[in-house]
């Protein structure tokens, strides 16, 4: 069997906690923490403000976050949620963000700006981290389903599907490649995605190029949209 060094993008969500490790708000994050981790969710812990900010700014492959509305104990009228959720929209648009907090009460100190910039608020102390690690999961689900163009995104769920084609090498996923030291060069250096999803025009579920169908015409519709343009065309 051929040993590749690909493996599946996991899904990952950004945890923002300075709760001090006396309290039952510090107890129940590394609950829910584990809960995601069993779901195999990727976790990362940002302890602090400043952490907060580094890793929102700079980590682009997180696909949601949690974020401690009462973070430096939420001075300042909750100065430094506020920071860090602007941080998120000026990097991270559309992503989910969960605001935590330990009741329900605080809820009146939340204003309009920071309702457009979250998904949803959970009351760490008054539900099971089951449930809120599924609302995240279903959360992040969606952000990924939307996260690629139209084209991409559905050459991706077809790949995902292993399905494949005899009808050149690079078809059938590289392995033709890997019969000779040097090709098996050539398939490790590009990986076995690019030969995966090294498509003819003939697969009917990507659509058309030549009647611009299907996602070739979404993707069009799209480029469209994004550059201002009336209308966009694919070719070869």
């Amino acid at each position: 069997m051929i040993s590749t060094g690909y493996k599946p993008v996991k899904s990952k969500v950004l945890v923002i906690d300075d709760s001090a490790s006396n309290t039952s708000m510090y107890h129940n994050v590394l609950a829910l923490i584990e809960e995601l981790n069993m779901r195999d969710i990727t976790v990362s812990h940002a302890t602090s403000l400043d952490d907060g900010i580094a890793t929102a700014s700079s980590d682009a492959s997180i696909h949601g976050v949690f974020l401690n509305w009462e973070l430096q104990n939420g001075t300042e009228e909750h100065y430094a949620a506020r920071l860090i959720l602007d941080e998120l929209s000026n990097r991270h648009a559309n992503i989910p963000v969960f605001l935590m907090a330990t009741h329900s009460d605080k809820v009146t100190t939340i204003d309009e700006s920071v309702m457009k910039k979250t998904t949803e608020f959970v009351w760490m102390l008054q539900d099971t981290a089951d449930f809120i690690a599924g609302r995240m999961i279903a959360a992040v689900k969606r952000y990924r389903d939307q996260l690629l163009p139209p084209f991409a995104a559905a050459l991706a769920k077809y790949s995902q599907r292993k399905e494949h084609s005899w009808s050149a090498p690079g078809h059938q996923g590289g392995i033709a490649f890997t019969k000779l030291p040097v090709g098996r060069a050539f398939f490790d250096f590009y990986g076995e995605n690019l030969f995966r999803t090294d498509m003819g025009i003939e697969r009917g579920e990507l659509g058309s190029l030549l009647d611009h169908s299907g996602p070739v015409a979404d993707s069009e519709k799209y480029a469209a949209q994004v550059f201002g343009a009336d209308r966009s065309y694919n070719v070869v």
